[in-house]
């Protein structure tokens, strides 16, 4: 099935499963309060059927099935506490079993990691560059694993991507990348492992929108005017360009680590702000100078970046080439 059909199919299956839920409830003459769970039984159902459209015979693939078929049994138990077939409300029954049920949910995450499930995705895209003098492009990385480079000649970006990509032009030398989950969540439900190529022939502003991910953005040969970088639980490293006149760069992360390399002969100031966590800064190549640090020669360099870093419960560093 092509992905238009199938996306097409998926959008039919919640229509129909949100009527079948209103039918359901109407035929059983039940108040809200104790039909909600349905809902959740709803997520599980097209979940199976989502999976169900992608799958192939295997253990591992097996293993996607796995999320749904859960969905739906936690969503039966919950209706059949509400109904009072259970004789317990649903809240002290979360009450009585959350610690048990963290407990099944990190084996199910430990289990998942050494029997990966869903299908094996491998794409690739390339995006000509069209002639533009500058360009902007903003990516969306939910879960996996995300590593950049230059792109080939000609292109805007490029690479291959492992898991699946999705993308949309929003005009001459625009564009914007997010993960496809029509074959389910990144990393709960398969690999997702981006090489991303940028251009490095034009003027670039880029944001980066990245998730529980491992990242590494070298950005050495790019002409990279501005960078902005918000990320969660994540561990990222980002390379600055060593040439690109000047470039502006602001990060937001959570409860993540951040490390940022400047290069040689390329000045900085730089500014943080952190909450709970931690910055380690090179004060060798950037001195103290009230609240920022700040390279001696930072107003006559030709190569400069101007860093503005905040997070929450996480680390930064900041270090020289």
């Amino acid at each position: 099935m092509t992905p238009a059909r199938r996306g097409s199919f998926v959008g039919a299956t919640w229509l129909i499963g949100l009527g079948v839920v209103l039918l359901v409830r109407q035929a059983m003459d039940l108040p809200w309060s104790q039909a909600w769970p349905l809902f959740i039984v709803l997520v599980g159902v097209a979940g199976l059927i989502t999976r169900a459209l992608t799958w192939r015979p295997g253990i591992a693939n097996l293993w996607a099935f796995t999320w749904p078929v859960a969905w739906i049994v936690v969503g039966c138990v919950l209706l059949a506490s509400t109904t009072g077939n259970l004789g317990q409300d649903p809240w002290s029954l979360i009450a009585d079993y959350w610690p048990w049920l963290l407990i099944i949910l990190g084996i199910w995450f430990v289990i998942g990691a050494l029997i990966p499930g869903g299908p094996r995705l491998e794409e690739t895209l390339a995006v000509p560059l069209g002639g533009v003098q500058a360009a902007e492009v903003r990516v969306r990385f939910g879960a996996g694993t995300l590593v950049t480079r230059a792109a080939g000649p000609g292109n805007l970006i490029d690479g291959e991507f492992r898991g699946g990509v999705v993308h949309r032009a929003n005009g001459p030398g625009r564009s914007e990348l997010s993960q496809d989950t029509t074959y389910g969540l990144p990393w709960l439900d398969h690999d997702a492992t981006w090489t991303l190529g940028l251009t490095a022939e034009v003027p670039l502003d880029l944001r980066l929108d990245i998730g529980a991910a491992r990242t590494t953005l070298d950005l050495l040969d790019l002409k990279v005017r501005r960078l902005e970088v918000q990320t969660g639980a994540s561990e990222t490293r980002i390379r600055l360009p060593r040439a690109a006149g000047a470039t502006e760069v602001k990060t937001g992360h959570g409860a993540a680590s951040l490390t940022v390399e400047v290069p040689p002969g390329v000045a900085a100031r730089i500014r943080t702000r952190m909450a709970l966590g931690s910055s380690q800064i090179d004060e060798t190549r950037f001195p103290r100078i009230g609240d920022v640090y700040q390279s001696v020669d930072y107003g006559t360099a030709a190569n400069h970046v101007d860093i503005d870093a905040s997070g929450g419960v996480g680390s930064l560093r900041i270090v020289g080439g």
